[in-house]
């Protein structure tokens, strides 16, 4: 049986519902080669696979972006992503934290004070000065136009010799006001050039279901 204790209240966030507000603080994105990006929007993501009968998710990931997010789980106008993103995107952080790297997950769910292992082999990237397309025919979720991201476009960072890691320095659920849960977290990857990527996000944040 699935207990999914980190997110208790997660039904409200699931259908294209985040408490975003794309204003970022003085802290709120990555530093990389002198120069800092900006991610003033922070997403969770829950895995629904309990492939270990644990009890727990199979998985989560951490996504930072300068943009909004949708879950593309219906494949909208026939696009192929997991996911889609507004047309103003240019910068994306997105941190797997698999169960496998990290036994405390086996037996529960993630903790305020914890650094975890991000996988260095399953999907993490830190991406800047990326392009999303505009599907054809358009998309639009709350007034806001989305599209898929263009891999050929931007620069694009994937873990080194180093695995990456990120730690959760404060985690608030507020059961009554979902939307008024805030995360305080940092992390830290080296790419495969052996340059240092640190990055923070302190706010709330939107829910996915995977």
């Amino acid at each position: 049986m699935k207990k999914y204790i980190l997110f208790p209240v997660v039904v409200i966030f699931l259908f294209g519902c985040d408490n975003n507000d794309d204003v970022a603080s003085a802290t709120d994105g990555f530093s990389y080669n002198n120069s800092f990006y900006e991610t003033p929007n922070a997403y969770i993501e829950q895995d629904e696979e309990d492939n270990n009968n644990s009890g727990y998710p199979d998985n989560y990931v951490f996504f930072f972006t300068d943009g909004r997010m949708f879950d593309n789980d219906n494949n909208v106008n026939n696009s192929t992503g997991d996911y889609l993103f507004s047309l103003n995107t240019t910068k994306l952080v997105l941190l797997k934290v698999l169960d496998s790297d990290n036994p405390s997950l086996v037996t529960g769910p993630l903790q305020p004070n914890t650094t975890y292992i991000v996988s260095s082999i399953e999907d993490t990237v830190i991406i800047h000065d990326g392009q999303i397309d505009a599907l054809s025919p358009n998309f639009s979720n709350n007034g806001i136009d989305f599209g898929m991201a263009n891999e050929n476009v931007g620069t694009y960072h994937t873990p080194g010799a180093v695995g990456p890691t990120v730690t959760i320095n404060n985690l608030n659920l507020d059961a009554n006001n979902p939307q008024n849960s805030t995360i305080d977290i940092s992390y830290s990857m080296m790419n495969t050039d052996g340059e240092i990527i640190t990055g923070q996000y302190q706010g709330t944040f939107g829910i996915i279901q995977d």
